[in-house]
């Protein structure tokens, strides 16, 4: 009887074994993707990244132009894909402190220009970037797909994030992330999924509305649910948003978000309305690098 026991207990245990070994298997292959060889006439060899589970990707080495000033234009990849863009850098050799800004609904590369020379004059690197997706269909409609879009928008923020790797004048250990207004969403989804790489989120106007409409036909895996995602972001975020906004017209339009953020700041700019253009736009580079001053000032 004793025997049998053993047996049994024995065979138990090799399967308890195999199961999890099985496992740590499968959970290894959903975090890092395999790279496809790639089109030599679309790009470099991509390399290796880190991904999420549901987030597959491949990035090859960027593309650089001749610079015009400050300001060289960059040819991203993702998917063997190009993502037009550009990166303005400050006087000197750097590494320095990089801002990634990730446009709202259909704006053009270089509709940031201006707020990125007035961060490079303080001292800032900015990366522009146009999105896959980022041109306006027939008739400017919003997309039928929200789910979809934003999806395919995370991933090419993702990628310039880790382009980031070939520019050493450029400080991985201090990444910042611009989002206006539906920017503003995808910058919130990347930046708290891969907060242990990103220093701190500036959310210009976010679209955190749009959450809760967003369908889909393909992919399924950003939840549309923001404020339990975003409550587990753990690392500085400042809201900016206008008094005469289609948002900032009702002041506690963003009570949900500062309330579910564990470390937040709130900025209302007098008479700036949603589209921070003008005297607005250089209040929000302004106080916004007030905020992030005061970010290292607790480090």
């Amino acid at each position: 009887m004793r025997s049998r026991l053993v047996k049994v207990i024995t065979v138990v245990l090799l399967l308890c074994l195999l199961a999890s070994c099985s496992n740590r298997s499968a959970d290894s292959d959903s975090l890092v993707k395999e790279t496809a060889v790639s089109d030599e006439s679309r790009g470099p060899t991509p390399t290796p990244v880190p991904v999420f589970p549901g987030f597959e990707y491949t990035v090859s080495e960027p593309v650089v132009g001749e610079a015009d000033g400050r300001t060289r234009p960059v040819t991203f990849y993702r998917d063997g894909n190009p993502i037009e863009g550009k990166i303005t850098v400050p006087e000197g050799d750097g590494p320095f402190k990089t801002i990634i800004i990730s446009s709202g609904l259909y704006a053009h590369l270089g509709r940031y220009s201006g707020k990125a020379q007035r961060y490079s004059d303080y001292g800032y690197a900015v990366i522009e970037f146009h999105f896959q997706n980022g041109d306006p269909p027939p008739g400017y409609a919003d997309p039928e797909y929200l789910g979809d879009f934003i999806y395919e928008q995370v991933l090419d923020l993702y990628a310039i994030i880790d382009s980031t790797e070939y520019f050493p004048e450029l400080d991985r250990s201090n990444i910042y992330l611009y989002g206006h207004s539906m920017g503003g969403l995808v910058s919130a989804y990347a930046g708290t999924l891969r907060q242990t790489e990103i220093k701190g989120l500036l959310l210009v106007d976010p679209s955190f509305y749009a959450a809760d409409i967003m369908n889909f036909e393909n992919e399924q895996t950003i939840t549309t649910d923001i404020y339990p995602l975003i409550s587990r972001c753990y690392i500085p975020v400042v809201i900016i948003t206008g008094t005469e906004g289609s948002f900032g017209e009702d002041p506690h339009f963003f009570d949900d978000a500062r309330e579910a953020l564990p470390d937040c700041e709130y900025v209302v700019i007098e008479g700036a309305d949603h589209h921070m253009d003008g005297d607005a736009s250089d209040k929000v580079v302004d106080s916004s690098v007030e905020v992030m001053a005061g970010w290292d000032a607790r480090t």
